[in-house]
């Protein structure tokens, strides 16, 4: 139930409950949920509450409005995840490859050095690495940098099997509006290498994203290292 006496908004709760019924499948893709009146009856709370609370979930793709017919939970689209590869942990669940993510480096606010293709070049950034593995093989090494004032608090926040771009989502409210993606051959050294289970000389193909969001351009800067012997990485374009 709702609480009052929280910091967060009652509109904010009343999402997080409806986003869990949803994903939980109390409400299943293409059902109707009840009314914004219903709603406001059975939480106690306003009309215009309510409605905060479902524009939030319209803006994040989780509900969509018929005019006349009400609410409705979306059906989910196969799209790719700008976070992730086409991908990391969406594309091998869709493969019915279950894929692990680790994170090897916490959440930690850094200086970021000479680096020319980081946005963040000589200013401070939320920096944090992950793993993923399929089975016990490790296939992908991501290294995240976001912008330090949009996303404060992210150390706060359990990062443990979820996709960053669920984290965003949900606990933000944010998406990206446009990103920028380089892809080239590169190597590994170091722990990074280790991490990977590469030698030096290996080479890996690596995938540079910059991220812009409303209002906020470069908010988040990734290199995502891929292993190629036993996956073949691939992105989805669309057309219209």
């Amino acid at each position: 139930m709702l609480n009052p006496q929280s910091p967060l908004p009652l509109y904010h709760q009343l999402a997080d409950i409806l986003t869990e019924q949803i994903r939980s499948g109390g409400y299943l893709p293409g059902q109707a949920l009840p009314s914004e009146t219903n709603l406001a009856k059975q939480y106690g709370i306003g009309r215009p509450t309510v409605r905060q609370a479902m524009d939030i979930l319209v803006r994040k793709g989780m509900l969509e409005r018929k005019r006349g017919s009400g609410t409705f939970v979306r059906h989910k689209e196969h799209e790719v995840d700008l976070f992730s590869l086409a991908g990391t942990s969406q594309a091998f669940l869709t493969k019915g490859i279950k894929a692990v993510p680790e994170l090897v480096e916490p959440v930690s606010l850094c200086s970021v050095g000479l680096d020319d293709t980081n946005p963040f070049q000589g200013r401070d950034a939320i920096f944090l690495s992950r793993l993923t593995r399929v089975g016990t093989e490790p296939v992908l090494l991501e290294d995240f940098y976001l912008h330090p004032v949009l996303f404060a608090g992210l150390d706060k926040i359990n990062l443990e099997n979820r996709s960053l771009s669920e984290v965003v989502s949900d606990q933000y409210f944010l998406h990206p509006e446009s990103a920028r993606q380089t892809f080239r051959l590169s190597s590994l050294t170091g722990a990074r290498a280790k991490r990977l289970g590469l030698k030096d000389s290996d080479p890996v193909l690596l995938v540079e994203r910059t991220l812009h969001f409303p209002g906020v351009e470069k908010a988040v800067f990734s290199r995502l290292y891929c292993r190629t012997d036993q996956f073949v990485f691939s992105q989805v374009i669309r057309l219209s």
